[in-house]
This record gives structure tokens, C-alpha cells and sequence, in this order.
């Protein structure tokens, strides 16, 4: 198989894994497309590894054993993992992905040993830690987190990792980036992908419920004495939601960190970067602000998110701030409601 068609097979399987993702990725520069598509895939597959509740340990360990080998050794040959996945269900397109994980990984290879570098060991990192957790998860019957710190260390291996790894890319694009900005990106670099992380565990808590699936702390289910069966309980919303409110409250400390984080990349070589970066972080302040008043929130069968018109619109917004500072600024300090629109809670609560 050519690299020309397994770029286009990656090309092909990015919107169908995340639709956010495939769009934001259209403001980067052509030349950091492909390392970042690249990558981006590579951490689906291990997260699919890990996503994966009815697969025995044994074979989730060889699992990452073959994908660990495939990152390290230019040698290992993909179909080994193809083979883990075979006869994937067609409506699962992250099966579907890892299935054919061969075109993910030759064009790995064929990127250029800078990016390489950049690359694999967050990657890494982040098999690491996804082994960690669901080996523990094993271990207990599933998947246990103790207090916030173990949230948040949990969210630093899933998507902690993600934003380091973009930095450490995004740095080869802007090689003259000045120390002091140098240093930010890094500091903050974790927080933008924690932040993206904690507002996906707080919007889908009752779909992952209902496949047996907790992230909310034992520690705080303590201390609002409410044991995991009881979120959905409508007799025991009031506790359940001020749970929320405190996993909510951490993840506005991180998405604040991510605000900084984005405005950290100049002009006017950086601002495809933070037309990137604005994206998925718009819709997630605007998810997060819905997840707070909306009352599908902790509703079975429902799920507090953002309409497609209005990513449309947070796209649109994004592209007009990128470029000047106090755009930028007071695009990302604005309330945006579910609609994509100003003070959105206000109006509903008005309504």
C-alpha cells in the first residue's frame, strides 16, 4: 500500500473519530497537518485499548504490549495489531480505526524524525497510564478513583499527555519562540487537555453510567453521601448536582489555565495555532456553561452539548479573534450559552 493512500485513509478516518478535531485541524500550517492528524489517531487507538470494558485483561495487555512495540520498533509489524481488532462492528469507527491501525503507524514512520520525537513519548506516557488505570480497574471490578488528585492524574494520561505532546510540535513550527512564552506553554500545556477531558467526563456521566463506567471521586460521592448507582436517582439530584458543581469548578480552573495557554503563542506566526487551540476550547467553555444550567444534566438518556450550528458559530468567532490580542481576550472571557451566543445562561433563566 502507497503512503499517499494511507495518509488519505488517516485523512478519512479523523472526522469520523472526532468531527471537533478534523475541523480545527484545517487552521494548522499544511506542514504540522500530518504530524498532528498522525498523532492525534495514534492516541484513539490506545484509548480504544483502554475504552474497551468487555475485553479480558490478558488480551487489553497484549494489546498494549503490540502497540508499545509498533511506537518504539519501525521494525514491528502493524498487522498484529490489525489482527487484535479484526471483524470490527462497521457502526464503531474507533474499531474500525484501530483495524486498520497499519496505515496509522507507516505514516508515523514516514514522518520527520523531529516530529517523531515529539511524538511517541507522550504517547507513550499516555499507554502507560491507560495500562495503569485499567489494570486497577481489573483489579477492583472496575474502574475506582479515589479523591480529585486521582481525577486528576487520571485526566493528565488521557488528554494531559495530548496537550504536551501538541506543544512540543507546535514549538518546531515557532522556533524563535522567546523563553519566557517557551516556559507557559509548557507549565500550562497539561491543563488544556485536563480541561477538554474533565468537561467530556462532566457531560457524558450518565451515558458512561449506563455502561458501567464512574469517573466522579469516591471521596466526593462520600462526602455527599451518595453511593455511584445513586447520580441519576431523582431523589437524589440535589446532592448529586452539587457533586458535579465541584468536579465543575476544577475543570473551570483548568480551562482558565488553557485561556492563558492559547494567548501565550505571538503573532503573527502563532496565530494558526491558536485558531487551533480556540476551537475545541470555546466548545467546551460553552459546554461547560450548559452542562451547569441545563436540566438534561445527570438525565438518563440525555446529554448536555452544543449544537452543530453553534460550533459553526464558535469556528466563525474563533477565525475573526485569532489574530489580534484583545479579540482573542475577550472571545474566550465571554459567557457563551448552548447557543453560541452571550450570557446564553441569563437568557434561559430569564425565559
Amino acid at each position: 500500500m502507497s503512503l499517499e493512500r494511507d495518509r488519505a485513509a488517516c485523512a478519512a478516518f479523523l472526522p469520523q473519530v472526532s468531527r471537533t478535531f478534523a475541523l480545527s485541524i484545517e487552521a494548522l500550517p499544511p506542514r504540522l497537518r500530518e504530524p498532528v492528524r498522525v498523532a492525534y489517531l495514534l492516541c484513539r487507538i490506545v484509548d480504544t485499548i483502554e475504552d474497551e470494558p468487555r475485553v479480558p485483561q490478558p488480551e487489553r495487555r497484549l494489546r498494549f504490549d503490540t502497540f508499545d512495540a509498533l511506537l518504539m520498533e519501525d521494525a514491528a509489524d502493524p498487522a498484529q495489531l490489525e489482527q487484535l481488532f479484526r471483524n470490527p462492528q462497521p457502526d464503531d469507527p474507533e474499531a474500525m480505526l484501530c483495524s486498520q491501525a497499519g496505515a496509522v503507524f507507516r505514516c508515523f514512520r514516514a514522518l520527520p524524525e523531529p516530529a517523531r520525537q515529539a511524538v511517541r513519548p507522550h504517547v507513550l506516557d499516555m499507554s502507560l497510564g491507560m495500562r495503569m488505570y485499567t489494570r486497577r480497574a481489573a483489579a477492583h471490578g472496575g474502574l475506582q478513583l479515589r479523591d480529585m488528585p486521582d481525577l486528576d492524574r487520571y485526566c493528565y494520561y488521557v488528554a494531559g499527555t495530548v496537550g504536551e505532546l501538541l506543544t512540543d510540535l507546535f514549538e518546531q513550527e515557532l522556533p524563535s519562540l522567546p523563553p519566557a512564552q517557551r516556559q507557559a506553554v509548557h507549565d500550562l500545556a497539561a491543563d488544556f487537555g485536563q480541561g477538554l477531558q474533565l468537561v467530556n467526563i462532566l457531560k457524558d456521566v450518565a451515558g458512561d453510567m449506563e455502561r458501567g463506567v464512574v469517573y466522579m471521586p469516591q471521596s466526593l460521592l462520600d462526602r455527599h453521601e451518595l453511593q455511584p448507582r445513586q447520580l441519576l436517582e431523582p431523589s437524589r439530584r440535589e446532592s448529586s448536582l452539587a457533586l458535579i458543581r465541584e468536579v465543575s469548578a476544577q475543570a473551570r480552573h483548568n480551562l482558565e489555565r488553557a485561556k492563558l495557554y492559547v494567548r501565550q503563542w505571538p503573532l503573527p506566526h502563532g496565530e494558526p495555532i491558536r485558531l487551533f487551540c480556540s476551537v475545541p476550547l470555546l466548545l467546551a467553555l460553552a459546554t461547560l456553561n450548559e452542562l451547569e444550567a441545563s436540566d438534561a444534566t445527570l438525565r438518563p438518556g440525555q446529554t448536555p452539548k452544543i449544537s452543530r450550528a453553534t460550533l459553526g458559530g464558535l469556528l466563525q468567532r474563533a477565525l475573526e479573534a485569532a489574530g489580534n490580542d484583545s479579540a482573542l481576550a475577550a472571545l474566550l472571557d465571554m459567557p457563551l450559552g448552548a447557543s453560541g451566543t452571550a450570557d446564553g445562561r441569563r437568557r434561559r433563566s430569564a425565559n
